[in-house]
């Protein structure tokens, strides 16, 4: 945890220990990602068409209950800003530029936001705002993604060229 406090720290030239950690961590949030999408396409698809049928009912699917939909935010709404957290301060500690930094950051913490309030705009609202889903998939999967690939380049790689330059 000192590590991620002190501002000077570079993700190439942590402990041995501490990049392995890191880096087991990523690459499991890589395979959830994987697991996140493919769950995300089966269950309601790629159009705001199939994000509404998916909440509302039509077809093969059933509606979600407010009840139903509780269960999924209360849990969410611990683990998602929990993990943007710790991912986040992993993806703060790279060489990518600052304001791109914190540009991502907040767009994964909005693309959260919009990710848990869809179900509850589209139930509420109507169909008309399924197109928070997809605004939600397209800040919050391609920012974890970058929050993951940049740090473990850094640690994988970044050492050696740090190194090749003294």
């Amino acid at each position: 945890m000192k590590e991620i406090a002190d501002r000077r720290a570079e993700l190439a030239t942590l402990s041995p220990g501490t990049r392995l950690a890191y880096s087991l961590f990523l690459v499991f949030s890589l395979a959830s990602y994987v697991v996140m999408a493919v769950l995300s396409v089966q269950r309601s698809g790629w159009t705001p068409d199939s994000v509404s049928r998916y909440y509302l009912g039509g077809g093969d699917a059933y509606g979600k209950t407010a009840g139903e939909l509780l269960e999924v935010t209360h849990f969410h709404l611990f683990s998602m800003p929990m993990f943007l957290f710790v991912q986040g301060h992993v993806f703060l500690m790279s060489r990518f530029p600052a304001r791109w930094k914190r540009a991502l950051v907040c767009a994964a913490f909005l693309g959260a936001a919009l990710d848990l309030a869809a179900p509850w705009l589209v139930l509420a609202y109507g169909p008309g705002f399924a197109w928070t889903k997809l605004a939600a998939r397209a800040l919050l999967g391609p920012t974890l993604v970058l929050f993951a690939v940049v740090p473990l380049r850094e640690m994988l790689f970044g050492g050696r060229r740090a190194a090749a330059g003294n």
